[in-house]
This record gives structure tokens, C-alpha cells and sequence, in this order.
């Protein structure tokens, strides 16, 4: 049908928001028709999508209502591709040895058929869950057994994906420049066949090579890429890790500006997605940050903003009061410049740059400016 074929080409590519919400149709539709295989194809797209987008209680009945069907149908290929993503949930869970056994059974399956993608499929994922067990050995040449296939068999996307978990290894070995020779290749090969999913993984992964190595300007460039690409694809949680990576690495280089870029950034996702908890935390960062710069007249606005958020939301324990309250105290007591020379009221413009400012999105909460004023 054109719903399967639409998922299918979604999954190609990776793009998950899109794949859900074709593949959830598509469930209904079959499931109308009271069509086997056809459910089996769309539970199948809608775990492994969720499973991405991190749903895993979700995921896990789609995956193993598609299994039950392939196993019907003597689909040996598909029980493959079900048994990988069933074993890498169970890695994520921490059922380190039902993953093992579950993906052993992928593996011979896919040998047995012949079933090379299926194999170069399990293999990353058996390599995964050995590399999760510091079993290093044992994942790398899982990981090498899969790039040889997945070269052979000429699936490139596969290939970018494998080589991020291959240059993953390596960076946890501390063999960085072999680590940032695979994940060049896999940026490449994400380029090429235009899967922003796994470019954007390929270039996160080696922003963070490149950190390691103190190449902060090349970091700086691939997680910049990397964040643009999660927030096309509308994934606030890596968006937001790739941010938090920019904060650090913008005030390593000593670049205020830009680490207030990336600040502002992630508390208007905090705003948006009504997490106080974590807008609190980056109010309060974004008033140390000012501090540094010494832009006194503003640091005690955020760091009051905080303090307001946290009791709002009833987030304030005593060892958060306290550490506030010292900051405020803190702050050294100085008079800008324009107020020495002008009354208040004379220039608002001014005055503006004395509220929080949080780049897109204004401060949710009121602040006075003065007695009588507006």
C-alpha cells in the first residue's frame, strides 16, 4: 500500500517523527483489513521508531506483536530485524543477558538464511550490548564483522551508523586519531545518502572526539551542525545535550558571548517545555556567567528569577536557599553609569538591559523596574 511504502522510504532515512505517525496510521489501516503481514511491516516501524524517540514501554509490544507474526510466516528476515530491536531495548532496560541471548538468536537466524543485512543489523547491536559490558575485545570485532558486510552489501546507511558505534570504541579505548578517522568516514557517508538522523549522531559523536582531542574549534562546528539537524528532526533531548556541550565548550574557549548564546538557547527550550526544575538551573548558570563578565546590574535579576521559579514550582530545598541567598549577597554593589547621569524614567532602552533576556523568548516572569514604573 502507499502507507507502507511511505514508512518504508521514513525508515530509510531514519526519520522517526515522520515514521511514527505514518506507521501508526498504516497499524490502523491494516489491522482494518485484518492484514498479517501488513501489521507485522507497521508494528514493526512504529517500535523501531519509538525506540528512537526513546518510548521504549511503547515500543516493546509493537516489536513483539510484528515477531509473533514473522515467526507465523516463517519471515525469517523480519524476525531478525525484531529480535535486534527487542535486544537493544533490553540493553537499554539493563537485561544485559536476555539482550545477549535475544540477539544471539538474531544472529544465527540471519546466518542461517543468509540474510547478510540482517547479520550486519544483529552484529552492531551484539557489539553494542558487549561494548555496554566492557567487553571491549569482543565488541570490536562484532563492530569489524559488521562493516566488512555492510561494505560488501554496499548499505550505506548502515555503514555511518556502525562506524559511529566502531569510533565510539575507540574514543573509550583512548585511540582518538583512529576514533576521528571513523567518524569522519561516517559524516561523510550520512552526507551522502542525506540521512539527517545519523548525520546528526555522526557529527555529535565526533564534536565530541574533537573536544577530547582540545580541537575545540572543529568541535565547536560539528556540534553546532549537530544541533541544527536535532532540532529539524524535532528531538529537544539530544538538541538540548548538544546545547549543554556548547555551554562548556564555548567557556573553555573563553567565548562569553557565545556561552550565553547557547544558554539563552536551552532555557527558552526549558520555557517551552514547562521544565522549571531545569529552568531554574540554567536562570541560575546564566547568573554566574554575568558574574564572570561582571555585568553586576544583571546577575542579581537571574539569580533572583531562579530563587522565584524555584519557590514557585515548589523546588527549593534549604541547601538551594542557602547557596542562592550567597550568591545574591555576593554580588558586588555597583551603580551604572547612566543612572549616575540621567533619571530613571529617561531612557527605558536603557533599562531594558537590566531584565533577564533569554534570546527568543522574553522571561516568564514579571519583574518590576522600579516604583511607578512600567
Amino acid at each position: 500500500s502507499v502507507l507502507r511504502k511511505q514508512a518504508a522510504a521514513a525508515y530509510r532515512i531514519t526519520d522517526c517523527v515522520k515514521l511514527r505517525a505514518i506507521a501508526t496510521t498504516a497499524l490502523e489501516h491494516c489491522r482494518t483489513l485484518n492484514d498479517a503481514l501488513g501489521i507485522a511491516d507497521a508494528s514493526y516501524y512504529l517500535g523501531f521508531s519509538l525506540e528512537r524517540l526513546n518510548e521504549l514501554d511503547m515500543a516493546l509490544p509493537r516489536l513483539r506483536e510484528s515477531l509473533e507474526i514473522r515467526r507465523t510466516h516463517a519471515d525469517d528476515a523480519g524476525a531478525v530485524l525484531c529480535l535486534e530491536r527487542i535486544g537493544i531495548i533490553q540493553v537499554r532496560t539493563h537485561q544485559d543477558q536476555e539482550a545477549l541471548s535475544t540477539l544471539g538468536e538474531a544472529v544465527a537466524i540471519a546466518s542461517r538464511s543468509g540474510d547478510q543485512l540482517g547479520l550486519a543489523i544483529a552484529l552492531d547491536a551484539v557489539g553494542y550490548t558487549h561494548s555496554e559490558l566492557s567487553d571491549f575485545a569482543k565488541a570490536a570485532d562484532a563492530f569489524s564483522e559488521a562493516i566488512a558486510i555492510a561494505r560488501n552489501i554496499g548499505w550505506k546507511g548502515g555503514l555511518a551508523t556502525i562506524l559511529v558505534s566502531m569510533g565510539n570504541l575507540k574514543m573509550r579505548l583512548g585511540d582518538l586519531r583512529e576514533a576521528e578517522q571513523l567518524l569522519q568516514e561516517s559524516v561523510s557517508t550520512a552526507r551522502h545518502v542525506r540521512d539527517r538522523w545519523r548525520l546528526a549522531t555522526s557529527l555529535e559523536t565526533l564534536g565530541e572526539c574533537f573536544q577530547i582531542q582540545s580541537n575545540l574549534q572543529e568541535a565547536a562546528s560539528a556540534l553546532e551542525e549537530a544541533y541544527l539537524l536535532w532540532h529539524e528532526l524535532s528531538q529537544q533531548g539530544p538538541a538540548e545535550w548538544v546545547a549543554s556541550a556548547l555551554v562548556k565548550l564555548k567557556r573553555t574557549q573563553g567565548d562569553w558571548d557565545g556561552e550565553l548564546f547557547w544558554e539563552d538557547t536551552i532555557l527558552t527550550a526549558c520555557r517551552s517545555q514547562k521544565k522549571y526544575l531545569e529552568l531554574a538551573d540554567h536562570l541560575q548558570q546564566k547568573g554566574e556567567i554575568m558574574l564572570r563578565m561582571q555585568r553586576f546590574d544583571e546577575v542579581a535579576l537571574y539569580f533572583e528569577a531562579a530563587m522565584q521559579t524555584r519557590w514557585e514550582n515548589g523546588y527549593f530545598p534549604n541547601w538551594k536557599w542557602e547557596e542562592l541567598r550567597r550568591q545574591l549577597c555576593a554580588i558586588p554593589k555597583t551603580t551604572m553609569k547612566w543612572e549616575r547621569r540621567l533619571p530613571l524614567l529617561s531612557d527605558l532602552k536603557k533599562l531594558q538591559r537590566r531584565q533577564p533576556q533569554l534570546g527568543t523568548a522574553s522571561l516568564w516572569l514579571p519583574i518590576p523596574i522600579g516604583r511607578g514604573e512600567s
